[in-house]
């Protein structure tokens, strides 16, 4: 198992590297012909038109942010595995399979 999980943190990693530009947010069209991109700064949300060529390439940047999130959670959790299954540590009350995973 230890070797799987290395190996799938490895292929992570590669993932990783491959990713292109990188944003937050969301963006959404209105009419006529107009695009909005939406984001959080120090927890207010600020909204920048954009271009439709600007559009594209910023849901292109989201969607990269949102694989690299998903992307970065499978590490935590690899690595959290490997570390609670295969490292000695302390007698456990519970077994390490009821130990809920960080989200």
């Amino acid at each position: 198992m230890k070797a799987r999980l290395q190996r799938r943190y490895k292929a992570l990693q590669t993932e990783i590297a491959g990713l292109g530009p990188l944003s937050q947010g969301s963006v959404a069209s209105y009419p006529p012909n107009s695009w909005r991109w939406t984001f959080k700064v120090r927890a207010k949300t600020a909204c920048v038109a954009l271009s439709a060529e600007q559009a594209t390439q910023m849901r292109e940047a989201i969607a990269n942010y949102r694989k690299l999130e998903a992307i970065v959670q499978e590490m935590r959790e690899i690595t959290q595995t490997l570390i609670l299954e295969t490292v000695p540590g302390v007698p456990r009350k519970k077994p390490i399979s009821k130990i809920p995973k960080a989200r």
